[in-house]
């Protein structure tokens, strides 16, 4: 259950219907690890598979270069590519060129080399998939860069997409492509991209990743888990993703009697667990998601993304819409409600929030924990 084959057959499903894919990935919640997998799964079919993470690239050319180091890493059929890449450098270049297509990299434009190279791969006879994780962070820093240009080249990608349609892209990232974009005004870019939402497990996976990990010795005092035992874990976490799975799995002393070859994990085992990771030896295990704000948002909105976070771990439940504008909305510089829209829809999108009837609360009960103790003002 743990190994996502539903999701990745879904996207399998998707990919070969023709479309390419913008994923929905909050942080820790395994989508390099599922990247990887469908890239094997469609590599054994016979696919060109190439996986490039842009994260901290700044330019156009710094993603092309990255591009065509997978491509050359790629093999097989990518070899093909890479030779009629170059012939249609040489054209481009009218003749008189050889050598590696990265030298020609700065020689021509990157929307010409960037064409070439999908061109290249289009031609083929099997069919390619691109996968690009951190797209969101490199188009964010594009923007503050040169707002124009980067929009040309999101325009750019749209267009290559439809003109070659053998090259499947699937864009991912823990910031959604989708929240930058519509903060540029940008999401006709981004319209022939299916959504595919990446969530944590469900009970019966979540369940199946601990007993792995036991069983595995991926932790260091492997335990059995009753169902009273998993009820109160999965209560008390709430949003059960791989990392904050492993995250409590690690910090667990089994004291029950023997299931098995394993003792049992009790209800003061796993109260425990919980009440470690949030002393202050562990607080950098959760310095990430302070950092993801800071580094990932806009300046301006930094602050109001931390006071929306500190009212909302208050309590479980969380908090209104309603209430939050009108504690928020006393701070210094007034906002409109489709502004808080759009800032809980980002801190949802990110892995922070969920919705719930109207009330606003933190997907992981162990983050929220974590945020009070810590960070509420």
């Amino acid at each position: 259950m743990h190994n996502r084959t539903a999701e990745r057959g879904e996207l399998r499903r998707i990919l070969l219907s023709g479309a390419s894919v913008q994923m929905f990935a909050p942080r820790r919640i395994g989508k390099t690890w599922l990247m990887f997998k469908i890239a094997e799964d469609l590599a054994r079919e016979g696919w060109v598979t190439i996986i490039v993470d842009v994260e901290g690239m700044r330019t156009e050319e710094e993603f092309l270069r990255a591009l065509c180091r997978k491509l050359e890493e790629a093999g097989g059929h990518a070899q093909l590519a890479l030779a009629h890449l170059k012939q249609r450098i040489s054209q481009l270049l009218a003749g008189g060129w050889e050598g590696n297509p990265l030298h020609a990299i700065g020689k021509l434009d990157p929307r010409q080399f960037s064409e070439a190279l999908i061109a290249a791969l289009n031609a083929q006879e099997c069919k390619t998939l691109i996968l690009v994780d951190e797209i969101a962070l490199f188009v964010a820093e594009r923007l503050a860069q040169d707002a124009e240009g980067t929009k040309a080249f999101l325009y750019h990608l749209r267009r290559l997409r439809q003109a070659y349609p053998n090259v499947r892209w699937l864009l991912t990232g823990s910031v959604g492509l989708d929240v930058v974009a519509r903060r540029a005004g940008l999401q006709g870019a981004l319209v022939d991209l299916k959504p595919f939402p990446l969530d944590a497990f469900g009970d019966e996976a979540a369940r199946s990743y601990l007993v792995h990990l036991c069983h595995a010795g991926a932790v260091p005092k492997p335990f059995a888990l009753d169902d009273a035992g998993f009820a109160h874990l999965a209560r008390e976490l709430g949003w059960l993703a791989p990392f904050y799975l492993q995250l409590v799995a690690d910090r667990i002393t089994p004291s029950g009697p023997l299931c098995g070859d394993k003792p049992t994990a009790q209800v003061a085992d796993i109260d425990r667990a919980f009440e470690e990771l949030l002393q202050p030896a562990y607080r950098t295990m959760f310095s990430p998601f302070e950092e993801h704000i800071d580094k990932n948002f806009p300046r301006p909105d930094t602050q109001r993304l931390h006071r929306i976070l500190s009212v909302c771990c208050e309590n479980a439940s969380g908090e209104t819409a309603a209430t939050l504008l009108a504690r928020i909305g006393q701070d210094e510089r007034p906002f409109t409600p489709r502004e808080l829209t759009n800032w809980l829809t980002a801190l949802a999108t990110a892995g922070f929030l969920t919705v719930n009837s109207d009330r606003w609360s933190f997907r992981s009960g162990l983050l929220r924990r974590y945020w009070h103790r810590y960070l509420h003002e």
